[in-house]
């Protein structure tokens, strides 16, 4: 297991860490759609089709998507909790903050749950800088 980066420097005048050089996480290749997981999944020894595995993936993720929405969190164990999260901009008194105008956005949140956690990640991955002559070209084609 690989996690790729590549350094950047902070350009923000603004920012303390003005000119200072940090890592950023760079994913290699094509994002790995519903249809290329199934694929994946009936690779290892599944007793399952590839469709099998795709219609469950998809009702999953609509089930996901609905449960979220009316307000509940869902936990894959060893992966993540999925939950609504809002961006909300302050109001001087409880009474004066108004949802039409002090939230600003709604998103999804994903925290990691039971195995999958920041320190498992961090000591089962190897950490490697993406060599400089790469362009984003080669990372679309792996």
């Amino acid at each position: 297991m690989s996690i790729f980066y590549r350094k950047y420097q902070n350009n923000n005048k603004k920012s303390t860490s003005y000119g200072k050089w940090f890592g950023r996480s760079v994913s290699l290749g094509k994002t790995v759609g519903l249809e290329d997981l199934a694929e994946h999944m009936s690779q290892h020894n599944s007793p399952y089709s590839e469709g099998v595995i795709k219609g469950v993936l998809t009702d999953m993720v609509n089930c996901i998507r609905e449960l979220v929405l009316e307000g509940k969190s869902v936990k894959i164990p060893n992966l993540c909790i999925f939950s609504a999260g809002i961006k909300t901009k302050g109001a001087d008194t409880a009474e004066e903050f108004l949802v039409p105008t002090h939230v600003q956005s709604a998103y999804l949140k994903a925290r990691s749950t039971g195995r999958f956690t920041r320190d498992e990640v961090t000591k089962k991955a190897s950490i490697r800088e993406l060599p400089k002559y790469m362009t984003n070209e080669d990372d679309e084609e792996g």
